[in-house]
């Protein structure tokens, strides 16, 4: 009689246990979820992480779930990836190929040989062309 008292508390305690192991399992994926929601694959076209196919989407994820499941804060894990995987993978991150800069080296670009070409003109302009005086004895 004692035995099966004691065996109903134990199994009572593992019942008992296991939804708290159910919430930090479902707080971690919601967790993993808005993260991943600010991150991108930076090799496919993928909009997030999650549903790249990619190895490194699928690194990524692992990375993410397996540092909040070691109970680090999101944005030390936002950190610990943005360091290991540079700011390539924020969805926020600006395109390293925007129009307006490529306008702007251009006009630069113009400025600069416009210029030059109005010194070159200059100088070429105040100082006359004039041969190489000949050595006695050359022809």
């Amino acid at each position: 009689m004692k035995i099966s008292k004691i065996m109903f508390l134990f199994f009572a305690l593992l019942l008992w246990a296991s939804p708290v192991s159910a919430d930090d399992e479902a707080s971690v994926e919601t967790e993993a979820l808005e993260i991943a929601d600010t991150l991108h694959c930076s090799v496919c076209s993928d909009p997030n992480i999650e549903v790249a196919k990619d190895e490194i989407a699928k690194d990524l994820r692992l990375f993410i779930r397996k540092h909040l499941t070691d109970g680090k804060p999101q944005e030390l894990v936002i950190n610990l990836v943005l360091s290991n995987y540079g700011d390539v993978v924020t969805l926020d991150a600006p395109s390293p190929d925007k129009s307006e800069d490529n306008e702007y080296r251009f006009i630069v670009f113009l400025n600069v040989f416009f210029f030059a070409a109005v010194l070159f003109y200059i100088f070429r302009r105040s100082k006359p062309f004039r041969a190489p005086k000949a050595k006695d004895g050359e022809s």
